[in-house]
């Protein structure tokens, strides 16, 4: 029973340890066209508090939103493509992703609520950190007790 209290006050501790009491949602926000870097994330510096770039206080920011702008045109011989990254307010009320298309426009759009999540990838690292912590408390508690 030692362990299994050990088990679950590492839990609590890591569970606490990804709490942000009194924070706002932190998303990445960058236009390609004024940074080419912001088409790929590969650290953090457009991650900012989205209090920041709220310019409605009648509005709370409650996702990161990621969209894609891809022109195509063969009549003007000419190919574009903007990402466009940026604090939200209102989401889709059943996608996480979706995707709108005419003739010469494409536009991919995604929606996540969690820090920084607007980055590109697939998992989290605080998700992929948590989990790896919890099997290494779960494996240490029961070897060591």
């Amino acid at each position: 029973m030692n362990s299994f209290c050990g088990f679950l006050l590492a839990i609590f501790l890591l569970i606490l340890s990804q709490a942000t009491i009194g924070t706002s949602l932190r998303c990445h926000v960058c236009n390609s066209l004024y940074n080419e870097s912001c088409e790929v994330i590969t650290d953090n510096r457009y991650l900012m508090d989205c209090y920041k770039t709220n310019t409605d206080p009648e509005r709370n920011h409650t996702i990161c939103r990621k969209e894609v702008f891809s022109v195509s045109s063969v009549e003007f011989e000419m190919s574009s493509s903007r990402t466009i990254r940026t604090c939200g307010y209102r989401k889709h009320p059943k996608f996480s992703c979706f995707y709108n298309s005419n003739h010469d426009l494409k536009e991919t759009i995604c929606e996540c609520e969690e820090d920084g999540c607007n980055e590109g990838s697939a998992l989290h690292f605080t998700f992929l950190f948590l989990i790896s912590s919890l099997l290494a408390s779960y494996f240490m508690t029961s070897i060591f007790m």
